[in-house]
């Protein structure tokens, strides 16, 4: 540091001995990719091609949060009303970053290309689809600041073959719809 310094002043500073990264930016940004909106804490997240986050809301909310990788966002998630965003960047790392302090709480390398992403509405699972076919389920543990991978895995063959449609062929997962809550719809027929 003290080497910059001195050559800092004495005009001697190299453009290769700079890392400038944006650390404001008012607006929308040029690069944006995805969008994400809480409308519970009225936020909306927006992902840019540079590994930026950009987040605004009611009350004059205005933050940037920047990705230690500058790789575009192809997923991006509020965990609804919990001050926490969820981004899948392109290398597949999944990032959770929370709202309060600005700042990457964890992140996850998936090992496989991720092809499909949601989260769990007002819970902290995550499903998460990838190109062999297999659907997964993750938990966001906001005590331990860390995301698990548990034990329910569920392969698109098995899930075809359940549902009479046997194919042998390996497909990824491209859409995940999460079913809708039916907690006191159901009636039992006796």
């Amino acid at each position: 540091m003290v080497l910059v310094q001195h050559k800092l002043r004495h005009g001697g500073l190299q453009g290769g001995e700079l890392d400038p990264r944006i650390v404001f930016h008012y607006g929308i940004p040029s690069t944006a990719s995805v969008l994400a909106f809480d409308p519970i804490q009225r936020l909306l997240a927006i992902g840019t091609l540079d590994g930026r986050l950009k987040v605004i809301g009611g009350d004059n909310i205005e933050g940037l949060l920047v990705s230690p990788k500058q790789l575009p966002y192809k997923y991006l998630e509020f965990l609804q009303n919990q001050g926490h965003l969820v981004g899948v960047l392109n290398d597949n790392d999944i990032q959770v970053w929370n709202l309060e302090s600005r700042s990457l709480v964890c992140s996850l390398q998936w090992e496989s290309e991720i092809t499909a992403f949601s989260v769990v509405s007002g819970s902290h699972f995550i499903y998460v689809g990838d190109q062999h076919g297999l659907f997964s389920v993750i938990k966001f543990e906001a005590e331990e600041g860390q995301l698990l991978k548990s034990s329910y895995n569920l392969s698109a063959k098995f899930l075809r073959e359940a549902a009479g449609f046997p194919d042998p062929s390996v497909q990824p997962i491209i859409g995940i719809l999460l079913q809708p809550s039916s907690f006191g719809n159901r009636q039992d027929n006796k």
